[in-house]
């Protein structure tokens, strides 16, 4: 049943309402009558245009998965992602102002578009070679959602090529989901795979986060690519520890080979932000021990123990030597 997000927050596997609305266009502009798809499942079209009303993300599933049937249109869900306006999308033109590479839209990204739904979790993985967005589904959908994973199939393919601009090349680019059937072969020219899960992927040259460009409406030229080189540099190095804290050996040539660059390269960016490589780790150590603190899903010896402390003292002693307080009464600050 909708709810009004003023009045209440949006629980565990609910989503805007309003994401649907562009299928509902796509429908309208071609004048098919949508009715019988919203009367499938008991909703007005009045309310896909209120921005506060959310539904359980299932409902979503179902419904686009119906405009899909009512139109004939297998790859329905292609065709409204290829047509969606993202400058008009908030977290992607948020994300892309003042973007200087494409890991940088990437982190402004992951922080916006949960303000969409909570029935996804987005991530940047990267690796030696490749980097992939992944989105996670938090709930084993009981509803496929093919349109749906249909639709983030176009606007991720056409959300990565907006930032890469001329370095874009295709046949480089690897798209995963278990649910594919909305998708030709060969879309776009990218790789479509069978993926093990229920979410969706996207994986690309690690290279390519690092690319330069200046963000679409700006005419300012970058006053220093290289020093915000640097910066992209440190940044991703954070990403690329937050699963290894408990890793003994996180020197500048473990850290550099992950990152896909020279240790020579990686330790003079670490220099130009005046920083250090256990600077920057035990800052993310406190990082990630404050998340996972304020989760209260995880004991704080496993908390520990996940970021390479075997003893809880240790951990303790750590945290509060960094922050002023033990982990125990950070959690009930929290």
């Amino acid at each position: 049943m909708p709810f009004n997000s003023t009045s209440q927050e949006h629980s565990e596997g609910f989503i805007r309402l309003s994401l649907a609305a562009p299928f509902l266009q796509y429908l309208t502009e071609r004048k098919i009558n949508p009715r019988s798809a919203l009367d499938q499942v008991g909703l007005k079209a009045e309310l896909l245009s209120d921005p506060s009303v959310f539904v359980h993300s299932e409902l979503v599933y179902g419904l686009v998965n119906a405009f899909s049937e009512l139109s004939g249109d297998r790859y329905l869900g292609l065709h409204v992602g290829e047509t969606f306006d993202l400058q008009g999308w908030p977290p992607f033109a948020q994300a892309l102002q003042s973007t200087t590479s494409l890991f940088e839209f990437f982190a402004r990204f992951v922080g916006l578009v949960p303000q969409e739904s909570n029935s996804v979790r987005h991530s940047l993985v990267i690796e030696a070679d490749r980097a992939t967005y992944r989105i996670e589904r938090q709930q084993e959908p009981t509803v496929p959602p093919v349109q749906v994973t249909a639709f983030g199939a176009a606007i991720y393919v056409r959300l990565l090529q907006t930032v890469v601009g001329d370095s874009w090349n295709p046949s480089r680019v690897r798209w995963e989901s278990r649910y594919i059937t909305g998708l030709p072969i060969n879309y776009k020219g990218i790789e479509v795979g069978l993926g093990p899960d229920s979410g969706m992927q996207i994986s690309f040259p690690v290279e390519w986060l690092f690319l330069l460009h200046v963000s679409e409406g700006s005419t300012e030229p970058l006053a220093s690519p290289r020093q915000d080189e640097e910066v992209t540099v440190v940044a991703a190095l954070r990403s690329v520890l937050r699963d290894k804290l408990d890793e003994t050996d996180l020197g500048p040539e473990r850290v550099a080979g992950l990152l896909g660059i020279q240790p020579e390269r990686f330790l003079k960016a670490l220099q130009q932000q005046s920083t250090t490589l256990p600077r920057e780790i035990k800052r993310l150590r406190v990082d990630v021990a404050k998340k996972h603190l304020r989760e209260d899903k995880m004991t704080i010896a496993e908390i520990g123990l996940m970021l390479g402390y075997s003893d809880k003292s240790h951990f303790t002693r750590f945290f509060r030597g960094q922050t002023g307080m033990t982990p125990t009464k950070f959690r009930l600050g929290a």
